[in-house]
C-alpha cells in the first residue's frame, strides 16, 4: 500500500494569534527509494541523527541545500504537497462560520454558495482594520478566540460588550459593515453558542488534514497510509481523524464549485514513527519548515527577489507543491475566487457534512451500519 509521509510546522494549537508564529503548514511527500536517495544527496555534508529544517536554515550552506532539495527533479507535484494556513485569517474565517453563517441561514441565505464565506472573510480582513483601527479589530478577534477557548459566561459577556461598542461605531460611520457585528448582539445565551463548538475548533491541523488527505486520495486513486512523527499532533489525533475515512461512510462528494471533498477519505491508517529513522518524514519536515519560514517573511511585507524566502516560495508555487490552504486576499468577486457556480439541488457544504461525520450522524453512513 502506498505510504505518504506528513509533518507540520507552526502548530500552536488553538492559539492562532501568536504574533511570532502566524503561519501553519502541513507538508507531505511520497517518494520512491531512488527519489529519496536523490533528494537526500543534497544534504550529504550535514552530520547528525536527522535532518531538521530548524538547523539547516541557520547557515548559508544549509539554505542552499534546502533550495537544491526543493529544485530536485524528485520533488514534484506528484511526490510532494503542502497546505498553507494564515492563522490570523483563519480566526476571521471561523468568525464567519460560527457567527455569520447561522445568522444568514436563519434568513434563508446559503453563506457558502458562490464563495460568499470567502468573500466575506476577505472583506472583513481588508476593511475592518481601517473602518475601526488595527488595534480595535485585533482586540475583538482576540476576545473571540478567548470565548472559543475558555467558554465562560464572563468572557462571552465581555465579547458582547466589545461588539456593542464596535457596532455603535460602525452604525454611525459605516452602516453596511455594522451588519457583520449585529449577530453577536442577538445572542441571548452563551451556552447555545458554546454548544456549536468542537473541542479543537481553532486547531488548523484538522482543516489542513482534510485538504491534504483529499488531495492524496485523488492523486493516488486508492487507499494509502500516513506516516507521521510520533511527537506531533497528527499522530496523537489518529482515532478521531480516521473517522473521516471509515469504510462504512457513504461514498459521496460534498461541497460547492471547486471546493469539494470525497468521503470517505482514503486514509487506511495513521502510523506514528520516530522521525530519526524515517528519511521521508524528514523531507516533509524540510518542506513544511521552508514554506512556513518563507511565509512568515511574506506576512511582514513583499518578498525581495534573490532572498531565501523569495526563492523558496517561487520554486514551491512554480512546481505546484502548495495544493490548498487559507490565505487572505482582496478578492470578493465569485468569478475571481473561482466559486461562480450555484449549488445544485441537494448539495451540502463540506464543513457541515464533515461535522455530521464526526458527530456520527446516521445520514453519513451506509444503512446496513
Amino acid at each position: 500500500m502506498k505510504q505518504v509521509n506528513f509533518d507540520e510546522s507552526g502548530n500552536t494549537g488553538q492559539n492562532l494569534l501568536d504574533d511570532g508564529d502566524p503561519v501553519f503548514v502541513l507538508a507531505s511527500c511520497s517518494l520512491t527509494a531512488s527519489q529519496t536517495q536523490e533528494a537526500f544527496a543534497h544534504f550529504l555534508s550535514f552530520q547528525g541523527p536527522e535532518l531538521k529544517f530548524a538547523r539547516l536554515r541557520k547557515s548559508a550552506s544549509g539554505q542552499r541545500s534546502i533550495l537544491d532539495f526543493l529544485n530536485s527533479p524528485a520533488v514534484t507535484s506528484a511526490t510532494a504537497a503542502a497546505v498553507l494556513i494564515h492563522k490570523p485569517y483563519m480566526v476571521v474565517t471561523k468568525y464567519c462560520d460560527l457567527v455569520l453563517e447561522p445568522s444568514m441561514r436563519q434568513t434563508g441565505i446559503d453563506f457558502y454558495a458562490r464563495g460568499r464565506n470567502i468573500a466575506t472573510g476577505n472583506l472583513l480582513t481588508t476593511v475592518m482594520p481601517t473602518y475601526l483601527n488595527p488595534r480595535s479589530w485585533s482586540n475583538f478577534l482576540s476576545m473571540f478566540v478567548r470565548v472559543i477557548r475558555e467558554r465562560t459566561a464572563n468572557v462571552f459577556r465581555d465579547w458582547q460588550t466589545s461588539a456593542e461598542i464596535i457596532h455603535a461605531h460602525l452604525a454611525h460611520n459605516q452602516p453596511q459593515m455594522a451588519d457583520f457585528i449585529a449577530p453577536i448582539l442577538a445572542m441571548r445565551h452563551a451556552d447555545e453558542f458554546f454548544a456549536m463548538l468542537s473541542d479543537d475548533e481553532l486547531d488548523p491541523l484538522l482543516t489542513s488534514y482534510h485538504f491534504m488527505a483529499n488531495h492524496w486520495g485523488s492523486t493516488i486513486g486508492d487507499r494509502f497510509e500516513i506516516i507521521a512523527d510520533e511527537s506531533k499532533v497528527l499522530a496523537k489525533e489518529k482515532e478521531r481523524l480516521l473517522k473521516l475515512s471509515d469504510p462504512n461512510l457513504k461514498e459521496t462528494r460534498v461541497g460547492y464549485d471547486r471546493r469539494t471533498i470525497e468521503y470517505p477519505l482514503k486514509v487506511a491508517d495513521i502510523m506514528a514513527v520516530d522521525s530519526k529513522a524515517h528519511r521521508q518524514v524528514q523531507c516533509a519536515d524540510i518542506l513544511a519548515g521552508a514554506i512556513a519560514c518563507a511565509c512568515k517573511v511574506r506576512v511582514k511585507g513583499p518578498l525581495v527577489e534573490g532572498t531565501f524566502a523569495h526563492d523558496v516560495l517561487r520554486v514551491c508555487f512554480d512546481k505546484g507543491l502548495v495544493v490548498d490552504g487559507l490565505w487572505p486576499s482582496q478578492l470578493i468577486d465569485p468569478s475571481a475566487l473561482g466559486t461562480d457556480t450555484e449549488p445544485g439541488k441537494g448539495d451540502i457544504d463540506a464543513a457541515t457534512y464533515n461535522a455530521m461525520i464526526l458527530q456520527g450522524h446516521p445520514v453519513t453512513r451506509n444503512r446496513e451500519t
